[in-house]
Parts: C-alpha cells; structure tokens; sequence
C-alpha cells in the first residue's frame, strides 16, 4: 500500500473541493494527476513536496491550508485507522499504534506520547534530516495537529478536548482558527503538542466508528448525489458535511473555516440559492442516520452521538420528524 500516494490523492481532493485548479498545481509543482491516480508506486521527492505546499498555499491564499486539510481529513482514507483500531482496546493502545505507522505517509516527523502525573502529551517532533524543507514542516506539522483532534474525536463518544495546544507556525492573527477546530489555548513553541487530561489515556474506544467510517467512504459518492436539487454552492456545503461531519463539527463556523469565508458569507451565498444552514444539516443528519440505521454496525445510542446529539431522546424526536417512525420502528421495518 503505497500511504503517500493516498495521502497525495485526499490532499488533490480536498483542493479541489476548495475550488483550487488541481491540474495547475500539480503542472506548477512537477508532476501530472494522471500519473498520481494511475500509477501504483506513484512518489514525490521531499523538495517536490515542499514546492506542492508552497504552491497549494500561494493559490489558495490560504496559509492554514494544511491545518484545514488536517480537520477535514479522514485516516480511513489512507486505510491506516483500520490497523490502528483492529489492534487497540483503548486511546493509548491506539496513540502507541497511530506513533508507529506516521512513517507510513511523511518523513517530516516522529510521534511520541510523553506521561506526566496529571496529564499526557502528544508530541510531533521534526525530522532534522529534512529541516531544510521549512514550509513542508510548517503544514504537515499543522496537518498533524489538526488530524488528531479530529480522529480522536471519533475513538470515543465523550468528545475529548485538549489543554493546550503549542504549534511553532503559531501567529497571533490565526488566533480564532485555532481556536474554532482545536478549542483550546494554542501559544508558539519549537515543537508540537497536544496535552491532555490522563484520564483519556484509559478510555476505550469506539471501534463501531471505524466501520461507520469505512460504510461512509464507501458510499460517498451515492449518498452526495441527495442534494443536487439546490444549487453549485449548496450542494458543495452537503458534500463536504456528508463526507465529514460524522467526526466533525457541524457548526457554521467550522465550515466557514474550511471554505475560507466568514459565517455571514456562508449564510447569504445559501440563501441566494434558496437553502439555510440549518436545512443542509438536517438533510446530512437525516441522510447518515437512515445509512447507519441501514448498516446494523452501531447502535442507536452511538449514531446519536456521531451526529452531535447531546442525548438519545433528541435524536428519536428528530428522526421521527423526518421519516414518521421511531429508529427502532425503522429496524423493525427494514427487518
């Protein structure tokens, strides 16, 4: 399995979802999506990469560009959540297992998990050998610390939160998109690190959410089509939530982050096309409710959960309102 091939490949995606010429950027940093979707031992070299990055950042004009693909980023996507969970009972098994294979898609860092009385860090430190690639380090870096809040947030059903978050690419001006995909404090330090409450390290995981995840990846495609009544933008809002938001914040702030626009540009672009917010939403709770309840992989309670119910009653009343039956009453049916 060729892991940064795949890495590459979600990366072009997530781009091009953004509105971003794929093809430019590829031709701009020496290599062709041809050859990257065609060819099995497909690689860039490092200064290859470093010239992806510095492109991918220069067009979108974006230098969070990294930190956004990390939170909508998905690791099934590489095919690696699945020896990490088939393997782990709980966060730390999975922690250990997820430090063993980042090999697997960069060689710009290492992963270790440092325990303190109280607490525990996740800490990616950089590859010296490769300290002459700057903005590679910067992204990946930022990727990584993103990704892992988002992944862990789909191991357990009580959503974890770090303390603290310390990033070297750290700027003051960036402050409130920190803020709305980590949720913590975030300060500037020569590495990264997450730090945590201990007590998760003990917690078991979901494995429940890794076959949900596997059924989504599956199914995208078919289940992306639902919306394609409303218009370009839209349909672009139901497609990045239906394949993200079952790990991910479905508030208007976390999308607005992703498409790099504010909230208020978010809400008039839906309303010009006849749509809310709100009303995509509930089409991506009612669309993966009725895909999960269909799959027989998790149980009521913890589809409530993924799709950010903060009680079971909440998530009965709701799908009632969209199909007239209870979820039990569906299984029944579907029976």
């Amino acid at each position: 399995m060729n892991y940064k091939r795949t890495f590459l490949q979600a990366f072009m995606i997530f781009c091009e979802e953004r509105n971003i010429d794929i093809q430019k950027l590829a031709e701009l940093s020496g290599f062709s999506i041809r050859d990257l979707n065609s060819k099995p031992d497909f690689t860039l070299s490092n200064q290859q990469m470093e010239t992806l990055w510095g492109n991918a950042i220069q067009i979108s004009r974006d230098e969070l560009i990294g930190f956004r693909f990390g939170a909508a980023m998905q690791l099934a996507a590489l095919n690696i959540v699945g020896q990490i969970i088939q393997t782990s009972n709980t966060v730390k098994q999975a922690l250990l297992n997820a430090s063993s294979l980042i090999h697997l898609f960069t060689d710009f860092y290492t992963m270790k998990i440092e325990e303190k009385e109280k607490t525990f860090s996740i800490v990616f430190r950089k590859n010296n050998k490769y300290k002459n690639f700057a903005t590679s380090f910067g992204q990946m870096g930022d990727f990584l610390v993103a990704l892992t809040v988002h992944e862990l947030k789909g191991l357990l059903l009580q959503q974890p939160k770090p303390l603290r978050v310390t990033m070297p690419s750290f700027k003051e001006k960036w402050q409130n998109d920190y803020l709305e995909i980590l949720d913590c404090p975030v300060r500037k330090k020569e590495y990264y690190a997450l730090d945590f409450d201990k007590a998760y390290l003990k917690t078991k995981i979901i494995t429940g959410n890794y076959e949900l995840q596997q059924l989504l990846l599956n199914q995208v495609a078919e289940l992306k089509n639902t919306f394609a009544d409303k218009g370009s933008f839209s349909t672009a809002i139901f497609n990045y939530l239906i394949s993200n938001s079952y790990l991910y914040s479905l508030s208007a702030e976390s999308v607005a982050t992703n498409f790099n626009i504010s909230v208020r540009t978010l809400q008039r672009r839906l309303k010009d096309e006849g749509a809310s917010y709100i009303q995509i939403v509930e089409e991506v709770r009612k669309t993966l409710a009725i895909q999960y309840l269909r799959s027989d992989i998790a149980s009521v309670k913890e589809i409530s959960n993924i799709l950010g119910y903060a009680e079971v009653s909440g998530f009965v009343r709701a799908f009632k309102k969209w199909t007239g039956r209870s979820p039990s009453l569906f299984l029944e049916n579907k029976n």
